[in-house]
Protein backbone atom coordinates (compact mmCIF):
# COMPACT_ATOMS: atom_id res chain seq x y z
CA UNK A 1 0.00 0.00 0.00
CA UNK A 2 2.90 2.24 1.00
CA UNK A 3 4.40 1.70 -2.59
CA UNK A 4 0.91 3.21 -4.22
CA UNK A 5 1.17 6.03 -2.16
CA UNK A 6 4.80 6.76 -3.21
CA UNK A 7 4.12 6.25 -7.02
CA UNK A 8 0.70 8.56 -6.11
CA UNK A 9 2.69 11.20 -4.66
CA UNK A 10 5.52 11.14 -7.50
CA UNK A 11 3.09 11.12 -10.60
CA UNK A 12 1.20 14.25 -8.92
CA UNK A 13 4.58 16.20 -8.36
CA UNK A 14 5.40 14.78 -12.16
CA UNK A 15 2.30 16.37 -13.79
CA UNK A 16 2.56 19.25 -11.34
CA UNK A 17 5.24 20.18 -13.32
CA UNK A 18 4.16 19.71 -16.37
CA UNK A 19 0.69 21.62 -15.86
CA UNK A 20 3.06 24.56 -14.49
CA UNK A 21 5.26 24.68 -17.95
CA UNK A 22 2.09 24.32 -19.60
CA UNK A 23 0.39 27.20 -18.36
CA UNK A 24 3.67 29.18 -18.34
CA UNK A 25 3.49 28.30 -22.33
CA UNK A 26 0.11 29.35 -22.58
CA UNK A 27 0.65 32.18 -20.69
CA UNK A 28 3.75 34.15 -22.85
CA UNK A 29 1.60 33.22 -25.97
CA UNK A 30 -1.53 34.98 -24.44
CA UNK A 31 0.64 38.30 -23.38
CA UNK A 32 2.91 38.69 -26.07
CA UNK A 33 1.61 36.86 -29.04
CA UNK A 34 4.34 34.86 -29.38
CA UNK A 35 5.16 31.37 -28.73
CA UNK A 36 8.14 30.24 -26.63
CA UNK A 37 9.40 26.95 -26.47
CA UNK A 38 12.18 28.38 -24.27
CA UNK A 39 10.35 27.67 -20.79
CA UNK A 40 11.21 24.30 -20.54
CA UNK A 41 14.71 25.21 -21.19
CA UNK A 42 14.84 27.91 -18.60
CA UNK A 43 13.15 25.48 -16.04
CA UNK A 44 15.96 23.18 -16.94
CA UNK A 45 18.48 25.77 -16.44
CA UNK A 46 17.20 26.47 -13.10
CA UNK A 47 16.98 22.99 -11.57
CA UNK A 48 20.45 22.54 -12.54
CA UNK A 49 21.59 25.95 -11.07
CA UNK A 50 19.61 24.90 -7.78
CA UNK A 51 20.98 21.49 -7.38
CA UNK A 52 24.58 22.43 -8.33
CA UNK A 53 24.08 25.38 -5.47
CA UNK A 54 22.78 22.29 -3.06
CA UNK A 55 26.01 20.57 -3.98
CA UNK A 56 28.67 23.66 -3.58
CA UNK A 57 29.13 24.34 -7.34
CA UNK A 58 27.99 26.73 -9.51
CA UNK A 59 27.20 25.95 -13.34
CA UNK A 60 28.95 27.43 -16.39
CA UNK A 61 27.67 28.00 -19.78
CA UNK A 62 30.29 29.24 -21.66
CA UNK A 63 31.20 26.09 -24.43
CA UNK A 64 35.04 24.85 -23.85
CA UNK A 65 35.18 25.34 -20.20
CA UNK A 66 34.43 23.07 -17.65
CA UNK A 67 30.90 22.79 -16.63
CA UNK A 68 30.79 23.71 -13.04
CA UNK A 69 33.31 25.90 -10.88
CA UNK A 70 33.48 25.07 -7.32
CA UNK A 71 32.36 27.89 -4.81
CA UNK A 72 33.03 25.83 -1.55
CA UNK A 73 30.32 24.62 0.86
CA UNK A 74 27.23 23.80 -0.08
CA UNK A 75 24.80 26.44 -0.23
CA UNK A 76 21.44 25.69 1.92
CA UNK A 77 18.00 25.14 0.71
CA UNK A 78 16.80 28.78 1.17
CA UNK A 79 19.98 30.30 -0.79
CA UNK A 80 20.34 27.87 -3.67
CA UNK A 81 16.40 28.61 -4.50
CA UNK A 82 16.81 32.30 -4.02
CA UNK A 83 19.90 32.01 -6.32
CA UNK A 84 18.23 29.60 -8.97
CA UNK A 85 15.14 32.02 -8.81
CA UNK A 86 17.30 35.30 -9.52
CA UNK A 87 19.06 33.23 -12.46
CA UNK A 88 15.73 32.28 -13.72
CA UNK A 89 14.23 35.64 -13.65
CA UNK A 90 17.59 37.39 -15.27
CA UNK A 91 17.15 34.65 -18.11
CA UNK A 92 13.97 35.81 -18.47
CA UNK A 93 14.29 39.27 -18.61
CA UNK A 94 17.23 38.67 -21.40
CA UNK A 95 14.96 37.28 -23.36
CA UNK A 96 12.36 39.96 -23.14
CA UNK A 97 15.14 42.35 -23.92
CA UNK A 98 16.56 40.51 -26.73
CA UNK A 99 13.65 38.44 -28.58
CA UNK A 100 10.10 39.84 -27.32
CA UNK A 101 10.42 43.39 -27.31
CA UNK A 102 11.79 43.63 -31.10
CA UNK A 103 8.87 40.85 -32.22
CA UNK A 104 6.62 43.53 -30.29
CA UNK A 105 7.44 45.96 -33.12
CA UNK A 106 7.83 43.49 -35.99
CA UNK A 107 5.85 43.24 -38.87
CA UNK A 108 2.71 40.58 -38.78
CA UNK A 109 4.70 37.27 -40.34
CA UNK A 110 7.43 36.90 -37.82
CA UNK A 111 4.72 37.03 -34.95
CA UNK A 112 2.07 34.69 -35.94
CA UNK A 113 4.43 32.64 -37.95
CA UNK A 114 4.33 29.64 -35.38
CA UNK A 115 0.44 29.46 -35.91
CA UNK A 116 0.59 29.94 -39.88
CA UNK A 117 2.50 26.49 -39.72
CA UNK A 118 0.82 24.72 -37.48
CA UNK A 119 -2.44 25.24 -39.27
CA UNK A 120 -0.73 24.26 -42.93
Amino acid sequence: MTQHLTFLMLGLGNGSVFAALALALVLTYRSSGVVNFATGSIALVTAYVYALLRQGELLNLIPGMDNTIPIGDPRGLVPAAIASVVVAGLIGLGLHTVVFRPLRHAPRWPRRWPRSVSRS
